[in-house]
């Protein structure tokens, strides 16, 4: 799926991407418990969205922390200005314009899922290259199912993307771990949450 058409897709869905919280919403709230945010640190939001979940993280780094929102989608970045404190930059994941070790933890929700295979290891790399060392980072996909339901719905959410990327939102399902380490990165916790059947994979990578 080439990217401009997913920011279109998503400039277009606008503040509709909150309604994603139905099959979201529980691998996003056990992904905040893993940044083990506190006041005073740094966090970077790769793929800040509508906004939402931003100022819920930046309540966490109240009052001393530091917060920046990256999207690509200029509609995204306009509404997490809204909705939360800046900065917000409208950015590519894939050529970050961040100076390196500047950012204690990365926290990325549904986004690798969307660009392509080929440029997912220099995304990864460019996240391992703005975390300081010792940093971390929490990183969240659509993945293979671990159980039946799961399993049927990502063997028909397949068929449907290979047709019509965009019926699926532009997202298809990933394994995470292996691209991550190739990445330089120390994976310390991963797990798989299922919410109506669609299963998100969650890793905690460790900056070494």
């Amino acid at each position: 799926m080439e990217t401009p058409g997913i920011v279109r897709f998503y400039d277009r869905l606008g503040r509709r991407y909150d309604w994603f919280s139905f099959y979201e919403g529980r691998a996003k709230e056990l992904a905040r418990t893993w940044l083990t945010l506190r006041p005073g640190l740094r966090l970077l939001n790769v793929g800040v969205g509508t906004g939402k979940e931003h100022a819920q993280l930046q309540e966490a780094l109240a009052p001393i922390g530091f917060i920046m929102g990256v999207d690509l989608s200029s509609v995204m970045v306009s509404l997490a200005k809204e909705r939360s404190q800046g900065p917000h930059l409208q950015a590519d994941a894939r050529a970050l314009p961040i100076a390196a070790e500047c950012f204690d933890r990365i926290y990325c929700a549904y986004v690798l899922d969307l660009l392509p295979t080929a440029s997912l290891l220099n995304v990864l790399a460019g996240f391992r290259r703005v975390l300081k060392r010792g940093g971390q980072a929490v990183i969240l996909s659509l993945t293979e199912g671990i159980d039946l339901p799961s399993r049927t719905l990502v063997a028909a959410w397949k068929k449907v993307y290979a047709l019509n990327p965009l019926a699926c939102g532009g997202c298809r399902p990933l394994q995470l771990v292996e691209l991550a380490e190739a990445a330089g990165f120390t994976i310390l916790k991963r797990q798989v949450v299922v919410q109506l059947a669609v299963p998100s994979e969650l890793i905690l990578a460790f900056r070494p």
